[in-house]
């Protein structure tokens, strides 16, 4: 339509003139887009107005026609099988495969697929059209199955693989490959939260898996800047993958190249079993960097004891306490001005007729399975204090606990907590690295189990020896 406002301001007219080719303003009927124009056949203007689109949006209307035309086309079979048999000739025309191939080159690089990607990876819209549309294309049985048959042909593995080899021969295309990897978005893994929890406890100055990590050809899971006098790169390893033969080639490949092209950066790599034995992780980070953990103080008053999320007291767990996460149940925090600092869990009994024993139902005994307290807070009488407030918030009978005294747990805070000595727990065995460092048996043996080996076959693998140790002391607390 004519905006008169517009065109009054612009050439003082507010209808159609006499003059024999006159300019309006008019404003697209699609997009309210505006723009000055000729009108060369007044009759198209009807009660002094003048229907219009602008360009863009009359192309979109003929691609939408055109896209309509094509679909009904394709609808036709007689159609399909035409096009397909006229595509299969000329890709088996020589001439004409080469010819494509190389105006396809061209067209490349005059465009910049990477950023036109990234930008249009900004909108969320598009990301998720993109993501819908490929588990549209991914749930067709026949595209799989065409899909299947390609990957498991020698001929096109070969080919992809021949074509990754000599790209990643190009220096400038590994730099690029590690930009990439550094800036996206990728997935941090549970001991690489794990690490950076820890070294957020020792006060240290570190980046982050990112852009600030990548070193030439490679990106690292954290770097702590200034070590000595050098950088040092730190890389948590899986268990798993990382012990596959293509893996350790990889790793060897990235250790030879920072030393020999990187003499003021150390590689240092800590495994996935390294961070489920007690304190070894934490050990070998204080011994590299020369530092301890500092212990806050704080006064009792100031803490909030209320139940914690499972997640939250799972987290925690796994960070600090040598047995792992727990098996679930009742978990009450300590919290000092919003940040959680000790952590108790009371769950049901785990050992048969351990109620039985008492003259108890299930629901009315708890076991204390779990007392953990952050490395920084420890501070004297803490853990019974602890305990005698969270035993106020749990509803049953009796709670039972037990001391290992394998790592030297005497039951000394269950006493001060008011518990009776009950009965003792013969010994049982557990796993001792060669540095001394404890790992519980179920701990290794749930390592085992997610890396697709038997208990004694990691054991073998990473060196940890059976140990029988002490017994147990079962303490008991009536309520």
């Amino acid at each position: 339509m004519i905006d008169w406002v517009g065109t009054a301001e612009r050439f003082g007219y507010d209808s159609i003139p006499s003059a024999r080719r006159p300019k309006v303003i008019c404003v697209c009927d699609k997009c309210s887009k505006k723009a000055i124009i000729t009108i060369r056949i007044k009759n198209l203007v009807i009660d002094n107005q003048l229907p219009w689109l602008c360009p863009s949006c009359v192309k979109k209307n003929e691609s939408v026609a055109i896209s309509t035309r094509m679909k009904k086309r394709w609808q036709n079979e007689d159609y399909k099988r035409e096009r397909r048999e006229y595509t299969r000739k000329l890709l088996e025309d020589e001439e004409f495969k080469k010819k494509h191939s190389e105006a396809t080159k061209v067209g490349m690089q005059k465009v910049n697929i990477p950023a036109i990607l990234k930008q249009r990876y900004i909108n969320p819209a598009a990301r998720q059209k993109i993501r819908e549309a490929s588990i549209k294309s991914w749930a067709n049985p026949i595209l799989r199955n065409k899909h299947s048959i390609a990957m498991n042909s020698t001929t096109v593995r070969t080919k992809c693989s021949n074509g990754a080899k000599r790209a990643w021969q190009d220096d400038s295309y590994r730099v690029r490959m590690a930009e990439a990897r550094a800036i996206q978005s990728t997935r941090i893994s549970r001991i690489q939260e794990m690490l950076y929890d820890f070294l957020d406890d020792l006060g240290v100055h570190y980046h982050r898996e990112g852009e600030e990590t990548r070193i030439g050809y490679y990106v690292f899971d954290c770097i702590i800047p200034n070590t000595c006098g050098k950088r040092l790169l730190i890389e948590c390893q899986g268990d798993y993958w990382h012990s596959l033969p293509k893996s350790e080639r990889n790793d060897k490949s990235k250790f030879t190249y920072i030393s020999r092209y990187f003499p003021e950066c150390e590689i240092m790599y800590i495994w996935e079993h390294e961070f489920y034995c007690k304190d070894r992780v934490l050990d070998r980070l204080k011994l590299k960097l020369g530092l301890s953990i500092e212990t806050k103080q704080f006064y009792f008053d100031d803490l909030d004891i209320r139940e914690v999320r499972s997640s939250d007291a799972r987290e925690f767990l796994d960070l600090y306490h040598y047995l792992g996460k727990d098996r679930g149940g009742k978990s009450f925090g300590a919290y000092l001005r919003g940040e959680l600092i000790s952590c108790v869990v009371f769950s049901p009994p785990l050992r048969q007729n351990t109620a039985g024993q008492f003259g108890l139902t299930d629901g009315q005994i708890r076991e204390l399975s779990r007392l953990c307290i952050h490395p920084s807070y420890h501070k004297r009488n803490f853990a019974s204090w602890f305990i005698r407030r969270t035993l106020k918030l749990i509803d049953c009978n009796l709670v039972i606990a037990y001391a290992d005294t394998t790592v030297g747990h005497s039951g000394a805070i269950y006493k001060a907590s008011n518990f009776q000595l009950h009965h003792l727990v013969p010994a049982d065995y557990w796993y001792i690295d060669t540095q001394g460092y404890v790992m519980h048996k179920r701990t290794l043996y749930g390592r085992a189990i997610k890396d697709h080996l038997t208990e004694s076959g990691f054991a073998e693998k990473y060196g940890y020896i059976k140990k029988y140790g002490g017994e147990k002391l079962c303490f008991v607390k009536y309520l």
